[in-house]
């Protein structure tokens, strides 16, 4: 993580979850990331993008792909290909026949979790990618760049403040599930 914004994203994003669910598994939400690199390294492929290298840390993981012989379509597949897998996964693990127990409920609010929070539109998440190759698609890069960067500082300034209300109402959700 290069930033102290993805740093503080990350945790609030983990202790979101930790909070949402009674048993928290560490190793489920590592098992989504890996669900969410993969989808991208799967339409990386499937778009004639080239992957070339994937970064483990202690608190992140990501790929590295070169879509640089691709339309900005085909870019906008592979920035959106995490978030569909685990919009999938999610929803395979949501099905009626499937056995529910803390595992799974947690497997499944991990990958929700994580798919919406990569859509929010700033440049270090899917969200941002995405609205990047779109506006490369229909004008400069130099103008698309322009309009990212005043578009991001609008949204990094309310995101923060949306994360902690976020918290906040889970937090208060996790107090009336204690009290009762």
């Amino acid at each position: 993580m290069n930033s102290l914004g993805e740093k503080i994203s990350f945790l609030l994003f983990v202790l979101t979850v930790m909070n949402i669910s009674s048993s928290p598994h560490p190793v489920i939400l590592v098992l989504c990331y890996f669900i969410h690199e993969t989808g991208h390294i799967f339409f990386a492929k499937l778009m004639g993008a080239e992957v070339s290298s994937l970064k483990a840390s202690l608190c992140h993981l990501s790929i590295r792909y070169d879509c640089s012989r691709i339309s900005h379509i085909r870019e906008c597949a592979v920035v959106g290909g995490g978030i569909l897998f685990n919009l999938i996964f999610a929803l395979l693990f949501s099905l009626p026949v499937m056995e529910k127990n803390d595992s799974i409920s947690f497997f499944v609010i991990c990958n929700l979790s994580l798919a919406f929070m990569n859509l929010y539109p700033v440049s270090i998440l899917d969200g941002g990618n995405a609205l990047r190759c779109i506006l490369n698609h229909f004008c400069s890069e130099e103008k698309s760049v322009k309009i990212m960067e005043s578009y991001e500082i609008i949204w990094q300034s309310a995101l923060p403040e949306l994360q902690l209300l976020y918290l906040l109402k889970s937090y208060h959700h996790f107090q009336l599930k204690l009290s009762r």
